[in-house]
């Protein structure tokens, strides 16, 4: 894989997270402002992620105090968090390639912990969370590929 390439699908996997946020953030909303909503990945009592991004755990990640300026729908971190990865993908130094996979890396155990809350707590099933689950593992891998490519790159300088 070439580094134009590996910043290409960084930045297409960035564009899916941020739609698949905004989706998360419209159902969050919606179901919050009318009660018995139906969103279109609700297919049943133990698959609704209506349910899922309604729990006291969708906002600060359940962990943040109530009524704190940072207790915010998950989402919306999300959405930032992959608007800073498109962001940092323009970038080709390896001191930020290296913040790039510190935070891809990061979002991956939030992922690991809210999967855990998905899954043992909740005991439900949200195709849009699982699908950023699945989104933050691809980014970490791209972010990963991209600092061995760059390295690579820096060796074969020095060896010149």
């Amino acid at each position: 894989m070439k580094l134009r390439s590996c910043n290409r699908a960084l930045t297409a996997a960035g564009i899916l997270g941020v739609l698949v946020s905004t989706y998360a953030l419209y159902v969050e909303l919606t179901a919050e402002a009318r009660p018995g909503y139906k969103a279109l990945c609700d297919f049943s009592e133990a698959a609704s992620c209506s349910r899922v991004l309604t729990s006291k755990y969708s906002k600060g990640f359940g962990i943040l105090p109530k009524h704190s300026a940072l207790e915010i729908p998950n989402c919306i971190y999300g959405t930032l968090f992959y608007c800073l990865m498109i962001l940092l993908a323009t970038f080709d130094h390896p001191a930020v390639v290296t913040l790039q996979l510190l935070l891809a890396l990061t979002s991956c155990v939030s992922s690991v912990y809210l999967a855990y809350l998905l899954a043992f707590v909740l005991k439900d099933f949200c195709i849009v969370c699982v699908s950023t689950y699945f989104i933050n593992a691809l980014i970490s891998f791209l972010v990963y590929k991209k600092r061995q490519i760059i390295k690579r790159s820096i060796e074969e300088k020095k060896s010149k």
